[in-house]
């Protein structure tokens, strides 16, 4: 398995972004993961903080992460244009270097953690054509009521609210809002399978819970696992292995 560190021009972001991947070799139509990383992170994160390169190892599955800061994975209201680059732009770009990587929606699939759980699920919900699972690791799935608590002054959060969505106005009923995106996917018959992990100690638990009945009833299939633990990748990066089996469709383990 070869890993990359490498960039690439974005037309509509302007500027290159960063990118990491582990891609098995001598291999063709590989099966991809596709991961968003955190808050105040990067596309480094899920190498630095978890085993990826081991847990991949004999699977058959490549590896892709990007940056985008502090982005929330949205057309920010005063920044770049980050959704739609994830939604147009990122995935044929990455396959023009490695064609290797399946282009068969069932062979595709989404992870993310905290800010990149949001992103995950937005992502799958808006370009279900592309993706058949997606997983939330401590997710923000529920960002319309987070950002609007934050503006209530009862979530903790700097600018990068302001900066990304401007107000709790520009979440509801649009592309931004998972619950309101599932429920067009439910009825088109294009909803992806979708996991979910929370550590029950976590602040965010309550609104995982939520997120997760609301999806459920939006008539999504979530796989829900809760675990001992903080909003902390001490939570998470033992979680991994039983996501990629999920993906994979083999037993998962309790």
């Amino acid at each position: 398995m070869a890993f990359y560190r490498f960039s690439l021009p974005s037309r509509v972001l302007g500027f290159p972004v960063e990118m990491q991947a582990l891609i098995p070799e001598e291999i063709q139509d590989i099966p991809t993961l596709w991961m968003l990383h955190g808050a105040n992170s990067d596309c480094t994160e899920w190498f630095a903080q978890t085993s990826l390169q081991r847990y991949l190892q004999d699977r058959g599955l490549a590896a892709v992460t990007v940056s985008v800061h502090h982005g929330f994975y949205v057309n920010m209201q005063h920044g770049p244009a980050y959704a739609t680059y994830l939604e147009e732009e990122w995935i044929p770009a990455v396959r023009s270097v490695f064609p290797c990587l399946s282009t068969r929606r069932e062979d595709n699939f989404l992870a993310g953690a905290s800010m990149g759980g949001f992103g995950a699920f937005r992502l799958a919900m808006n370009r279900p054509d592309l993706f058949c699972k997606a997983g939330a690791f401590a997710g923000s799935i529920e960002m319309p009521t987070i950002v609007e608590r934050n503006q209530r002054g009862i979530q903790p959060g700097g600018k990068d609210f302001l900066w990304a969505f401007g107000g709790y106005e520009h979440m509801i009923n649009n592309k931004n809002d998972v619950i309101f995106m599932a429920r067009h996917c439910a009825a088109a018959g294009t909803l992806p399978k979708l996991y979910m992990v929370c550590g029950t100690e976590d602040f965010g638990y309550a609104l995982n819970t939520i997120a997760r009945d609301d999806l459920r009833m939006a008539g999504a299939e979530v796989s829900w696992r809760q675990c001992p633990g903080i909003h902390s990748w001490n939570c998470w990066a033992p979680e991994l292995p039983r996501f990629l089996d999920w993906l994979q469709d083999r037993e998962v383990s309790e």
